[in-house]
Parts: C-alpha cells; structure tokens; sequence
C-alpha cells in the first residue's frame, strides 16, 4: 500500500470520505472527542501548540475574514475565541459535532458562524483571508486530498493564509513499523517536505513556515504510557523538555499563501 493511497478494503481502518464523515456523526463522539484525544498530556501538548500558533498568527496578520473547516467539537476554535473577539466561521459536515462545537462557544454567541456543509463542496464563497484546518487533510488519499485542496483554495482570497498540519513520513513511518496491530485507526498520508511543498504547489499555494511539533515521538509516548497516568504534570514537563530536542518532527502545522 502506498503511504498516500489508503486501503478501503481494511475494515479496520477509517479511510475515504464517506467512511470518515460517518465516523463523526455520532453524538456519543462529538461529546468524548476532545477528552478521549486531547485531555491527556501528549494530546493536549499538541492542541496548545496548534492553539497559540492560530492565536499568534491572527494576531500578526488581524485577517478580516476567518474560517474553521472541519473543526469537530471546536477543539481549536473554543479557545482561540477567547483571544480573537471579532469572530468567524466554522463548517462542518456532522451536525452532532456541530451541537457540541455550538455548546463550547456558548460564551462567544454571535462571534461565530456555524454552517453544515461538506469540506469537499464548501457552502461559501472565496471571501476569507485566513484558514485553518486540524485533523482533515492528512486523513486522504492523493486524490481526495487534491479535491479538498482544490476546495479551500476557492475560498481564500489571494495572498491569504491557509493553516493546517501534517505529519512527517520521515518520523512516522518507523514508528508506525513497530506500532502493535490495529493501533492506528484512522488513515494518515505521511509526506515527506519535497512531496509535501509539491503537493502546496500544484494546489496553488506557497509554503510560509512549518513548525514542527512532537520532537522525538519515540522518547514522548513511553512518558505518555508509564508516567502521565499516575503523574500527568511531570509527564506534561517532561514532555516538553523532550519536545525542545530537536530532531525530526512527528507531525507539522504548515503555514501557506495562496497565490
């Protein structure tokens, strides 16, 4: 199987569009996602690292327009609102997620527009001059991931920011190598940076920045295993002192222009 054409026939695997979407429209779901994913300290070292580059980045630029695809329960979103009062927009394609993205921005009613609608056929027009996107491009094929590229283009203007992360064939491929059977669950494109600035540039975009997240993945998830449950403040400060090493990243938030 290539790393980037996913393997439909794996039952076990969650890969393709509609696969994915079903995955998601489960009320039970949307309600434990960000607990089962991102409360732990691995997890939520990752969701802080994705938080302040979004925050950051708005800051600098102040764009006109923001929008969120994909954004689940508003993992991302509920806590950059707290720093970009002036709003924007989120679409999703499962209304249960939805519900419980339209729950944590409670506080922030009327900041921000909340639209059902599939990011391989995005209700909007290009108006937005800055994007962001977690946890959507990297679980496609080749070709669904072109089509989804194609899409977010259409939306933003010239010269506008899309954000949205990676991961990084050169880290991930031997780890997954020596992941125990049925680990990963959902289907991954693992790009080196040759493939993946080609792949930026075909869809009509300009790499900006990658900042690199989980330094020695390797060294962090024995941390994540034997110490966080029964210490998770150490485990999150060792965690980060392993992240500053350096060295090739699991995972990428990729920073790029439209032409």
């Amino acid at each position: 199987m290539s790393a980037n054409r996913p393997d439909l026939s794996d039952a076990n695997v969650f890969a393709g569009p509609e696969r994915i979407r079903d995955a998601y429209r489960d009320a039970g779901v949307a309600r434990q996602y960000v607990h089962n994913r991102f409360e732990q300290p691995l997890g939520r070292l990752l969701h802080r690292r994705q938080v302040r580059t979004i925050t950051e980045l708005l800051a600098a630029r102040r764009p006109h327009d923001v929008l969120e695809i994909a954004p689940g329960p508003a993992r991302v979103t509920a806590d950059v609102a707290a720093a970009w009062p002036a709003g924007g927009t989120i679409v999703d394609a499962s209304a249960q997620m939805l519900e419980e993205a339209r729950r944590r921005l409670a506080s922030f009613a009327g900041r921000w527009r909340l639209i059902q609608g599939d990011a391989f056929n995005l209700p909007l027009e290009a108006r937005f001059d800055f994007a962001y996107s977690f946890r959507l491009i990297r679980h496609f094929g080749d070709e669904d991931r072109a089509r989804l590229d194609a899409q977010i283009g259409r939306v933003i203007t010239p010269g506008g920011l899309f954000v949205f992360d990676a991961v990084n064939a050169v880290a991930a491929e031997s780890i997954r190598r020596r992941a125990r059977p049925g680990a990963y669950r959902h289907y991954d494109a693992l790009l080196d940076r040759r493939a993946l600035v080609a792949e930026l540039d075909a869809a009509g975009f300009d790499l900006v920045a990658l900042h690199g997240v989980q330094h020695r993945f390797s060294w962090m998830y024995p941390v994540q295993v034997l110490v966080a449950p029964r210490a998770p403040r150490l485990a999150t400060t060792a965690m980060a002192l392993i992240d500053q090493c350096g060295g090739e990243p699991l995972e990428w938030i990729v920073v790029c222009r439209r032409r």
